[in-house]
């Protein structure tokens, strides 16, 4: 009688394990699919992706000649989504269904900048985004310089394999930010055309 009793709890957490590792698996791949349709531009198999690396030049407002890699990160990548999956509930506050992040470098004559950006896909139209960019821990190693500081989100839009922004800056000396609102390079937006680095 007792060993048929414990028989018996075996298979009912035999089962039970075994339905939690079916909603994990549904979890997981139903909100793979269902991100192809809310997030075509992360997770399409069929249209060109805004994730992945972008490269353009550019001047900045003091005329340098500059070189511009973006790198756009997958919102969730797939370790992520297991995570997500194994939790017994969705955390509340979720990411931004349209935000995104990663890194950009730029590299002139003068050095190397690098940056952590980060933006939002428009919910009208996800071919239109805004899109921010930090120094990396807030260096700002080359000076004196015109940083990227921001961009027009007016100005950024993407189809294919090319990606439009429209850059903003900040000026840095040693140790400090400089604005001079009588010289228009201050207030200079220069549009930049990417194209998709297919070699990746």
């Amino acid at each position: 009688m007792n060993a048929s009793r414990g028989k018996g709890c075996l298979m009912a957490l035999a089962g039970l394990v075994a339905v939690s590792g079916l909603f994990m698996v549904v979890r997981f791949y139903g909100g793979k699919w269902l991100d192809q349709y809310e997030r075509p531009w992360a997770y399409s198999t069929t249209e060109p992706l805004l994730v992945g690396q972008w490269e353009g030049r550019f001047n900045d407002p003091d005329g340098v000649p500059k070189s511009l890699r973006i790198t756009i990160d997958l919102p969730e990548t797939d370790e992520e989504r297991w995570q997500q999956a194994r939790r017994k509930r969705r955390l509340r506050n979720g990411r931004n269904k349209g935000g995104f992040d990663g890194t950009a470098t730029v590299t002139s004559r003068l050095g190397r900048e690098d940056y952590e950006i980060y933006g939002v896909v428009d919910r009208q139209n996800d071919h239109r985004f805004s899109l921010n960019f930090d120094a990396v821990d807030g260096r700002f190693a080359i000076t004196p310089n015109f940083y990227i500081n921001d961009t027009d989100k007016t100005g950024n839009q993407w189809a294919g394999d090319q990606l439009d922004v429209r850059l903003e800056f900040a000026y840095h000396l040693p140790g400090r930010t400089w604005s001079n609102s009588a010289d228009p390079r201050f207030s200079r937006k220069v549009p930049v055309r990417l194209h998709r680095v297919t070699n990746q």
